[in-house]
């Protein structure tokens, strides 16, 4: 077991040694593709060509330092395993170091290009300003690769026993010089951002936009490279606890960061300074703001008081015929509008954009009336009421499937009290998409009667004590004279028709007397007053006589008494 157990450890530091040769040739290869490639780029004088040459050969050194990464490992554990791996280590070193020159030449050249690029963006002219901000979406990624490379690159070389002690420091030097310029680029973006975004009609401006688009995405960038600066930073133990509170100050964005507690603190402490140093720079304008707003919402309100008072006079004064209902709407509406007037000038007081505001009111409104359309359309009919004025408070009305009288009303729904004193609420929709009957609207009524003589009766003299009555009732009107008639006869009686007028209020006091006095009146002159009745008529026949009885005698016959029952030819009346 022992000898098997030597076998495998020393075919496994073979097989070590077999793959960091191979990877070693292949790199050495690899290396000098890259560099004839890396040439080529730089004299291609096709700026297409060159920029796809560029994509291929950034792809090409990102595998390129994969597998020296590898070979970095493969030494590390043929140490490990006690394999031969001097050419490998030598080989690593030398391309860890090379790369190391190269990425920091690369580095430097970037960063400069950047900070040109800056300038540019700042001070140029719109055109040069726009093409900068497109160059710096690209060039900052370029930057941020770069220092992570960098960073790899020190560790593996860290790996291998190095010095890197120098390697760390220029690093470390580089990402804080990197942080503090990136957070100054993005304390640019956001302010440019936030004076778009505040300047009146940026929203419809077009070039705003697309500048407002590329300082957006320019933000984006910087605040993905600014994470990068701070995580190698944390790596190294160095206080990033500002870097962050400038990252989420300015993209907006809570991140885990948040639970640390520096992050907090200092972040608390920012906008509590930024509060004072607003509300002292402000406060004294801001008093008077919301003084003006006071005083401006106080002069509408009495300005819509005396509005109203005005109006109500206006119409009691007019001749105009106008309903209650009519008029207590347009009195609380003048108050109501120049209310919302006021409030609109007392908002604009504070500084508030009032265009936006009634255009968000407008979109808001137009959602809420399309949520409330059975609303609307209780509006709509209310406000149609109001117009035509089929009725009015205190009417009579039969209406929605109710009957009652009307004890006030809304733009949405008519409150009726009906006859038994029971309070519906009716929705105007179902009153106005219906027949209205207004039983109180005219001054005076007709009031429909009729009484049935039996046909033995007198015919002139009933029709003289109907008309006594009606013509002697004291509200029954002079004009029009009632009318009594001879309407027509019935299967059991001789129908007359009265129809007396009188005031609407005396209806049912007419009604009532003058149906009493018609039957007393009846009676004391003899005439009737067909009702349903029943003849019953009976008749006796005889029974057959019996049979002898068995002693000889007669039996003796009892009459039976048999009842038919037919009836009259009266119906009711």
């Amino acid at each position: 077991m022992a000898a098997f157990g030597q076998d495998a450890a020393i075919a496994e530091k073979k097989s070590v040694e077999q793959e960091i040769q191979e990877l070693v040739a292949d790199l050495e290869t690899r290396r000098a593709d890259l560099e004839e490639l890396t040439a080529k780029v730089s004299k291609n004088p096709d700026r297409a060509a060159a920029v796809m040459m560029e994509k291929e050969l950034s792809e090409r050194r990102a595998r390129y330092r994969r597998d020296v990464q590898h070979l970095v490992e493969l030494v590390v554990a043929g140490k490990d395993a006690g394999a031969a791996v001097a050419q490998g280590r030598a080989t690593a070193t030398e391309l860890l170091e090379v790369d190391e020159q190269a990425m920091r030449k690369k580095m430097e050249e970037v960063d400069a290009r950047i900070l040109e690029l800056v300038d540019t963006a700042d001070k140029g002219n719109p055109e040069e300003s726009d093409k900068a901000r497109s160059q710096l979406v690209d060039d900052i990624p370029v930057s941020a690769r770069l220092i992570k490379y960098l960073d790899a690159n020190i560790d593996q070389r860290k790996q291998l026993g190095l010095d890197v002690e120098a390697d760390t420091a220029y690093l470390l030097e580089r990402v804080q010089t990197r942080s503090d310029v990136t957070a100054g680029l993005l304390q640019n973006a956001k302010s440019g951002i936030d004076d778009i975004m505040g300047r009146p009609g940026s929203s419809e401006d077009a070039d705003a936009q697309k500048q407002l688009a590329a300082l957006k995405e320019q933000r984006d960038v910087l605040a993905e490279s600014q994470r990068l600066n701070v995580s190698i930073m944390d790596e190294h133990g160095i206080d990033t606890a500002g870097l962050k509170q400038g990252l989420i100050g300015a993209t907006g964005k809570l991140s885990q960061d948040i639970l640390d507690k520096d992050v907090a603190t200092g972040l608390a402490e920012a906008w509590f300074a930024d509060t004072a140093d607003w509300v002292r720079s402000n406060g004294t304008s801001l008093v008077f703001q919301m003084l003006s707003f006071v005083l401006v919402l106080l002069a509408f309100w009495v300005v819509a008081r005396i509005a109203r008072g005005a109006v109500r006079r206006g119409l009691e004064r007019s001749k105009l015929r106008i309903s209650s209902l009519a008029r207590d709407f347009f009195i609380k509406m003048t108050g109501r509008v120049i209310l919302v007037l006021g409030l609109i000038i007392a908002i604009a007081q504070l500084g508030v954009e009032v265009g936006p505001l009634l255009a968000g009111l407008g979109i808001v409104g137009f959602v809420i009336g399309f949520a409330l359309q059975d609303t609307l359309s209780n509006f709509a009919s209310g406000l149609m009421i109001l117009l035509y004025r089929p009725f009015d408070v205190g009417d009579l009305i039969e209406a929605g499937g109710v009957m009652g009288k009307v004890d006030q009303m809304n733009l949405v729904s008519t409150m009726v009290l009906t006859l038994d004193n029971q309070l519906l609420v009716v929705p105007n929709k179902q009153i106005w998409g219906g027949v209205i009957r207004n039983v109180t609207h005219q001054t005076k009524r007709r009031i429909d009667m009729k009484f049935g003589i039996g046909y033995s009766d007198d015919i002139p003299k009933a029709e003289k004590v109907l008309t006594e009555i009606a013509t002697s009732h004291e509200k029954v009107l002079k004009d029009p004279e009632p009318v009594v008639r001879l309407h027509e006869l019935g299967d059991s009686s001789v129908n007359f028709v009265v129809r007396p007028w009188s005031k609407t209020e005396d209806y049912w006091d007419v009604y009532w007397d003058i149906t009493r006095e018609v039957k007393q009146r009846f009676d004391a002159e003899g005439i009737s007053i067909p009702f349903p009745q029943r003849d019953v008529h009976v008749y006796r026949e005889d029974e057959p006589e019996s049979a002898p009885s068995t002693d000889g005698g007669q039996r003796a016959t009892t009459p039976s008494t048999a009842q038919t029952v037919a009836p009259s030819n009266e119906d009711d009346t």
